[in-house]
């Protein structure tokens, strides 16, 4: 009995080393990246305009994860790098005061060389405002008036390779924070930034490969439903609920690219009290209701989908100097698995956002 015990765990043991062996394997180099920020305040609106000429210094620090192994770029059809970063800036106006973001990013590489490489980089996380609106100590910037908010950036990254483990850095990016219109005032705050700086290799490592979400049908087709709690930039001290839902055609054209048309409906109750409490609409009987169409693309890694969407509301009875029909929608969504996902999004009326909602999302695949 001993020994058929025995030989029964060898064979166990023995069976999970083998398997362990074959498991896929894939190659992650990391490197640690610093570089200076100048930045410029972009006043897009006339409610911040006296913040013309603002501008920033700071500084960022990237830990990036590289995947340059075949089997990332048979699925990807491209080298790229992702990874978590801190970026700082500090504005020369104390109103704004300090910015400092938390975010993840990725970084599909457009160009390659030997020497030299273009990335496209987009990145989504938290912000932390020093100096929020504050009726008392602060009643000038309507730029943001919460701590923390919602940071995305978009840029381009241009860097050399100075030898085996040191490179060169050209930075330039788009960056945005504010809450989303879930507290007033909320105009956003909007600050091109360019960046040099250097990166250094730490060392390389083949880990095991996490689960794959990538699928070999062209077509994705989602149902998500979205909600949000949002404020009034006049009615400040109030909550209002939005929700709705959203239907959208994904088609795949490139193992990281996909384009989308979509249409939504939203209901959204700071609408409808801002129609009943203007002078000019209180007695017009105006719906607060929208439905909207949509076209889009998609950056799609793995369990991540970064969605970029240009919409029009074909219905809207609400005037156009609260909210006008062209708009669009930045979003970020989490596979849970191949049916559901959970996302973030922000729909911004030009320059202004107008709401952040949090949805659930269902997908079937063709």
């Amino acid at each position: 009995m001993r020994k058929l015990l025995f030989f029964c765990v060898f064979i166990g043991l023995n069976q999970s080393m083998v398997m362990g062996q074959d498991k896929p394997q894939k190659e992650v180099s990391y490197s640690l990246s610093g570089q200076m920020l100048h930045a410029w305040f972009y006043a897009h609106s006339e409610a911040i305009s006296q913040y013309k000429g603002v501008i920033g210094s700071g500084l960022q620090i990237d830990l990036n994860r590289y995947r340059k192994d075949e089997l990332a770029y048979q699925y990807a059809h491209r080298h790229y790098n992702s990874g978590f970063g801190f970026q700082y800036v500090k504005f020369s106006n104390e109103d704004l005061g300090e910015a400092a973001n938390l975010y993840y990013f990725l970084e599909p590489f457009l160009i390659e060389g030997k020497k030299a490489s273009l990335r496209l980089r987009a990145a989504g996380g938290l912000n932390y405002g020093s100096n929020p609106y504050n009726k008392k100590t602060n009643p000038k910037n309507d730029a943001y008036s919460s701590t923390i908010n919602g940071y995305l950036g978009l840029g381009m990254s241009l860097n050399f390779a100075l030898g085996n483990k040191l490179q060169m850095m050209l930075n330039a990016t788009y960056s945005h924070f504010s809450n989303g219109n879930t507290k007033n005032p909320n105009t956003g705050v909007n600050y091109p930034n360019i960046g040099v700086g250097l990166e250094y290799k730490l060392a390389t490592k083949n880990v095991p490969l996490g689960k794959i979400l990538f699928y070999k049908e062209h077509w994705r087709f989602d149902v998500g439903f979205l909600l949000s709690n949002k404020s009034l930039p006049t009615q400040r001290d109030r909550r209002f609920w939005a929700y709705g839902l959203n239907m959208q055609v994904s088609y795949q054209v490139h193992p990281i690219h996909a384009f989308t048309v979509g249409v939504e409906g939203i209901i959204d109750k700071s609408m409808r009290t801002a129609l009943d409490s203007s002078f000019y609409t209180y007695n017009l009987g105006l719906d607060h209701r929208l439905a909207g169409i949509m076209l889009g693309h998609e950056f799609l890694f793995n369990r991540m989908i970064f969605s970029q969407q240009l919409g029009y509301y074909v219905y809207k009875e609400i005037p156009d100097n609260v909210l006008r029909n062209l708009y669009h929608r930045w979003g970020i969504n989490y596979k849970l698995n191949r049916r559901v996902m959970l996302g973030i999004n922000l729909n911004a009326n030009l320059q202004k956002a107008f709401i952040l909602d949090g949805r659930l999302i269902f997908s079937l695949y063709n």
